[in-house]
């Protein structure tokens, strides 16, 4: 491995996630895996581009066998940018005088290995997805029609799902930022401007505190706004006793910071303050909760009963009820989820997004969500700020 100009970590970095991921494939008896999604391939060489978003350029597959070879495929006009950021030095390309076809790029290292017909670990499973198009990936799985095709969703997840100490470093910078942008974006509030004015004031500040890019933040306030769930801001002017909800954040180096912060100009009514409360006290009794080696769902379970026995119950069906939180690193919604059905044990590294909020058409969707740290005695809040209902 080498390290490049756009690397964000040392290679020492990198030779350790191959090698956890090398384990994992013993482990599970898989000979190779194919990775096509933008997460994965940074993840393990750091490869970056622009244009992952584009319905028809041609970015990078990663194969990684179970001798430790690591090769990435891409295009001609993308090689340049590969060398640049990869960590890995094997960058293989099609056209000219690379092979014939983007998928005989990205099985010529299986070919090499005498792994064709072998156990190859695709990105199929909860919470992951190839990034290939359909015609691409029917001419791929002919291309490996004798191989045993496997998920490898499971594998990835344990690999990434606890974040090394140079990864802590990048969350830690990734919320301070959220929390201050979003400070930023509360302390200039006043009555007639827009939605989409915030929206402008928090998001200059990501970029003026070094965020690199930004998740399109769901950003709503009023009555005929409180229903629209993941919503982006419009052009509405927010006005006296609307509720605004800011949600998501900033990505630094790669890791995502997302959170719930809510204020209002004026004053709430009695009924949407005491919602809020009991909504934010539920996030911070699950934070309480949160030990190593204690199962996920306990956490999870924690936040329900909270909720389940406060006056406002009949408000949490709106909700996921079940599931208050995804974890979170390079991927804004990474797994384990937050939920009853999560077994796994919290780890010491895992990190965290904890949202329980509670609905009420008309009166609004209250709640808050934090980022957490598991560490050895529970665990850390990365996002420390105000977490009240803001009244401005």
């Amino acid at each position: 491995m080498i390290q490049t100009l756009l690397s964000q970590f040392p290679v020492s970095e990198y030779e350790a996630r191959r090698n956890k991921v090398l384990a994992g494939m013993e482990k599970a008896g898989i000979d190779a895996l194919i990775l096509t999604s933008d997460e994965n391939t940074y993840y393990f060489t750091g490869f970056r581009s622009i244009v992952w978003e584009s319905k028809v350029s041609i970015l990078g597959t990663l194969v990684i066998t179970k001798d430790g070879s690591m090769a990435l495929a891409t295009s001609l006009n993308g090689a340049k940018t590969a060398r640049g950021s990869c960590c890995i030095e094997d960058i293989r390309t099609f056209g000219e005088d690379g092979y014939p076809s983007y998928v005989k790029a990205i099985i010529s290292l299986l070919e090499e290995k005498g792994l064709t017909k072998g156990r190859i670990g695709f990105e199929f499973g909860d919470g992951q997805k190839m990034h290939l198009n359909y015609n691409l990936t029917q001419e791929l799985f002919e291309e490996l029609k004798d191989s045993h095709r496997v998920e490898a969703a499971s594998l990835l997840w344990e690999v990434r799902c606890v974040k090394s100490p140079l990864e802590i470093e990048k969350m830690r910078k990734v919320c301070e930022i959220n929390i201050q942008s979003i400070q930023k974006g509360f302390d200039s509030l006043n009555e007639g401007m827009t939605e989409m004015d915030l929206y402008g004031v928090i998001m200059s500040e990501y970029y003026r505190l070094g965020a690199e890019r930004a998740l399109p933040i769901g950003l709503r306030a009023g009555k005929e706004r409180y229903s629209h769930i993941n919503s982006p801001p419009s052009y509405r002017p927010i006005m006296k006793g609307d509720i605004i909800l800011v949600d998501g954040g900033p990505v630094y180096h790669g890791y995502y910071s997302d959170i719930i912060r809510q204020a209002v100009i004026g004053k709430p009514t009695d009924l949407q303050q005491e919602m809020f409360d009991v909504a934010r006290e539920a996030c911070y009794k699950g934070i309480e909760a949160v030990k190593p080696g204690r199962p996920i769902c306990e956490v999870s379970k924690a936040v329900e009963q909270y909720i389940e026995s406060s006056k406002f119950a009949e408000y949490h069906v709106y909700a996921n009820k079940g599931t208050y939180g995804h974890s979170i690193g390079i991927g804004v919604h990474e797994f384990p989820m937050l939920s009853h059905k999560s077994t796994m044990p919290l780890r010491v590294g895992m990190t965290f997004a904890i949202e329980p909020y509670l609905f009420k058409e008309e009166v609004g969707s209250l709640g808050i969500e934090e980022n957490i740290l598991v560490t050895e005695n529970g665990c850390e809040i990365l996002t420390p700020s105000d977490s009240t209902l803001m009244k401005r």
